[in-house]
């Protein structure tokens, strides 16, 4: 059985997530200063935007164990309004982030005060429904450019840093993704991470122990909101677009098979798939079909091979290499 959002005990745990913080950071060194190619620089970049997505999935997904398919209405509210800010009343980039991070919470916050009383498949479905609804507003808006979208961005940048240029482009993305990462850890080692845990493993005992299950859900829905509106954000940078398409339950559905893949029980796990879920079709140059066709198959095994994910079977080598160490 897979770990929640919050399993690991707080002091190995935490400075467990600071070497892999640490070491993120080196990796990050690397990456930027190791290589001119801008295309690569590029998916960096917008790998860090999608990991910030899959994360606000974990969040709810691995914190109390629901299934949020409605999700992808925050971060296309992160992509849309930027592009609204920009293209329509002339504001900054990082002034359009902070307004879609703060739309983001309102709007999780009243989604949350209406499905307070549902669990399971009745929240799922219902946040589902909120998509499409989301999508034909979307359509039909003449601010939101109908069914062409937004383009043609002026400047997109974070003051004085040009997210035009690749490797500005990944280095804000990717550090933002680490200040997210730690402020992640910070959480789930929190009462609050406890009482989410507590919520994952039994919502009734949860309750029977004092915990309101339906305000802790509402706390982390509207809190997983800004990160998936981040991550909106920071994959214009890379699409130069945004279209009625960025609401589909289908971005939802590709966070969920990252989170799959690399697991809910580590902070990083969702990290891992984002990284697997979009270089890999790069290099292997799949069509969207066969994309998908191959990471549902790759879900499918993980599910019954190594329901940790994939971070899982690492662990399980492990024991291995050191029976043969010792033989």
């Amino acid at each position: 059985m897979t770990r929640g959002f919050q399993t690991q005990a707080s002091g190995s745990g935490h400075y467990r997530n600071l070497a892999l913080v640490g070491l993120a950071g080196v990796l990050i060194a690397i990456v930027a200063l190791g290589t001119d190619n801008a295309f690569l620089l590029s998916l960096a970049g917008y790998t860090c935007g999608f990991a910030l997505f899959a994360l606000s999935v974990n969040m709810i997904l691995g914190g109390v164990g629901e299934v949020p398919l409605g999700q992808c209405v925050f971060f296309g509210v992160g992509a849309y309004v930027p592009a609204i800010a920009m293209s329509r009343w002339g504001l900054p980039f990082e002034v359009g982030v902070a307004m879609g991070m703060a739309a983001a919470a309102v709007l999780a916050f009243a989604i949350g005060w209406l499905t307070r009383g549902l669990t399971g498949a009745y929240f799922s479905i219902v946040t589902w429904g909120l998509t499409g609804v989301a999508m034909v507003v979307a359509l039909n808006l003449d601010i939101t450019g109908g069914p062409l979208g937004l383009f043609g961005f002026s400047r997109l940048a974070v003051g004085p840093f040009n997210l035009t240029d690749p490797r500005v482009y990944f280095l804000v993305a990717s550090i933002t993704l680490l200040v997210v990462l730690i402020f992640l850890a910070h959480v789930r080692t929190s009462r609050f991470g406890h009482a989410l845990e507590s919520i994952r493993q039994s919502p009734h005992l949860a309750q029977s122990l004092g915990i309101s299950v339906p305000l802790e859900k509402l706390k982390i829905l509207v809190l997983s909101a800004p990160v998936a509106a981040l991550g909106g954000a920071l994959v214009l940078p890379y699409t130069q677009i945004v279209t009625p398409e960025v609401l589909s339950v289908m971005r939802t559905v590709e966070a969920m098979l990252a989170v799959l893949i690399g697991g809910t029980a580590l902070l990083y796990g969702p990290v891992l798939g984002a990284v697997i879920f979009t270089v890999l079709p790069q290099m292997m140059d799949f069509d969207a079909n066969v994309k998908m066709l191959v990471f549902s198959l790759l879900v499918i095994f993980v599910m019954i091979v190594v329901p940790g994910g994939l971070h899982q079977a690492i662990g399980m080598l492990r024991p291995a290499r050191k029976s043969r160490v010792e033989a």
